[in-house]
């Protein structure tokens, strides 16, 4: 099947399959929702899987506003349309399209009387039939262990190397999302080490300059959370021995973390390794993104996955490869996942 796909004025025709090259089995592309009605046409566009979150009441009149369900509980509607037993709808959905759906609960941190209400939560989501729950720590791993449903270790997990992956795979954990900071060479150790686990890598949108499992912040506009602090508090450029180039270096930093990283990260360029190292699928970020978005991050990886299981090298995946629709930021390496791939390992941003 020919799939265009529009870069700025060129049509770029992409031959779409499913399929990976080495093993012959999927790559899954991992999406965001926040509206049933929104599943058909993301699924139309090449979403493989589905992930979302959930408002609950009973959370809201038991706890502060300080702890949160998931990790974007207070973008509330913006990225949890539905309560709990309304998730029956989406759940419903994805299955009837042949498709797998998450939920998370992923919250920095939960007491021992909010650890119970969600294991109530979790039984619930048991009975809708969800593939799995999104988790933050191994305590609710273990509760999702004891109530028969899959856990994934989110990025709040801190999986970096194998024997943290280790600790997770013996708690029964099945599938992890490696974090944004992890070297490419890195993941390819861990899946090499654990073949058996299902491996989630971030692909497009949201980049963050923390690391989730070592962030005490919340997404909260009331609790000073440091990357919002840093995004929205007001900038001065000053100093007695301020060069021009130093005032520019400074300015272009800025806008690199607050702009095109936060906004329009992409890891495209390493579709070619992670084909090789059979990694499961790759993360589309944005739960309370436009789903317009969404949709045209996935065609594009959609693409390029394709373009990637007919190349015989990275170098020729990356010389075919659809770039994002404003290519000047990835040549500049401003907004990249894993600018190793491209630059060399000296780049990566955990350095």
């Amino acid at each position: 099947m020919i799939f265009p796909y529009i870069s700025g004025n060129k049509n770029i025709l992409c031959p779409i399959s499913t399929t990976r090259k080495v093993l012959g089995e999927f790559m899954f592309i991992l999406a965001p929702i926040n509206h049933a009605n929104d599943m058909k046409h993301l699924a139309q566009s090449g979403a493989d899987e589905f992930y979302i979150g959930f408002y609950e009441t009973s959370w809201a009149s038991n706890n502060e506003r300080f702890y949160d369900l998931n990790r974007m509980s207070d973008f509330a509607e913006d990225a949890n349309r539905y309560s709990l037993p309304e998730l029956i709808e989406p759940i419903e959905e994805a299955h009837r399209l042949g498709k797998k759906i998450y939920v998370t609960l992923n919250a920095p941190y939960y007491n021992p009387n909010q650890l119970r209400m969600l294991q109530e939560y979790i039984r619930k989501l048991k009975e809708f039939k969800v593939d799995g729950v999104i988790v933050s720590n191994l305590r609710v791993a273990d509760i999702c262990r004891q109530e028969g449903i899959s856990a994934v270790a989110s990025t709040m997990c801190g999986v970096y190397n194998t024997q943290i992956l280790s600790t997770y795979a013996m708690s029964g954990v099945k599938r992890v999302i490696v974090p944004r900071d992890v070297r490419i060479e890195d993941v390819k150790r861990m899946k090499e080490s654990f073949p058996e686990i299902e491996f989630e890598v971030f692909m497009m949108r949201n980049g963050c300059k923390f690391s989730d499992a070592n962030c005490l912040g919340f997404h909260c506009y009331p609790h000073g959370a440091l990357c919002r602090t840093l995004k929205f508090s007001k900038k001065q450029i000053g100093g007695t021995n301020l060069t021009f180039d130093l005032a520019q270096q400074l300015f272009f930093n800025d806008m690199m973390f607050k702009e095109l990283y936060e906004h329009d990260a992409c890891g495209m360029c390493a579709i070619y390794d992670f084909t090789e190292m059979n990694i499961h699928a790759l993360k589309i970020v944005g739960r309370a993104a436009e789903q317009e978005h969404i949709a045209k991050s996935i065609t594009m990886v959609k693409a390029n996955i394709a373009i990637a299981e007919q190349s015989s090298s990275r170098k020729e995946y990356l010389e075919n490869m659809v770039f994002p629709s404003d290519p000047k930021t990835c040549f500049m390496g401003l907004s990249c996942y894993y600018p190793e791939i491209r630059f060399g390992a000296k780049h990566k941003l955990s350095d």
